[in-house]
């Protein structure tokens, strides 16, 4: 058994194939960006305090543009954390959500919490971002998917 199957439980149940749609919104709900997506998210475990949480990210935009990102945690005190292009961590909340704050190298000064939320399906989950930057709110973004294998 890894040691998120046992210490980690709800966030187990987000292993698997998900394909959805970001959407970048301003506060006053004016749309910045959109785009598709597929995340594939595994919970590899070595037994030596390695990698235990695994997301591979493929972006797709209207236009035909693509991306694809790694993102990689360990696992200690009942949080799974990054680091890199993105560092931060995420915790299980209760049987359906887990929090996420995270930052991204990139961009000093930016936070981002996030929300996402486990259907009782399994099959289904909703993500909203809420993005600050010097303690301000500029940005929000939802996210629908559904597990597709």
């Amino acid at each position: 058994m890894s040691i998120i199957s046992e210490k980690m439980p709800l966030l187990t149940r987000h292993a698997g194939t998900w394909a959805g749609t970001y959407r970048f919104i301003t506060p006053k709900m004016e749309l910045i960006d959109q785009y598709d997506f597929r995340i594939n998210a595994v919970f590899p475990d070595d037994g030596k305090g390695g990698i235990t949480y695994r997301q591979e990210s493929f972006y797709t935009w209207a236009d035909g543009r693509t991306r694809d990102l790694v993102f990689e945690g360990t696992y200690a005190n009942g949080l799974v954390t990054f680091e890199g292009r993105i560092s931060g961590w995420i915790k299980e909340l209760n049987d359906r959500t887990l929090n996420m704050r995270f930052w991204f190298a990139d961009q000093p000064g930016v936070d981002v919490l996030e929300a996402i939320h486990l259907a009782k399906n399994n099959k289904d989950r909703g993500r909203t971002w809420n993005w600050f930057k010097d303690e301000k709110l500029f940005q929000v973004t939802l996210v629908d998917e559904r597990r597709v294998a």
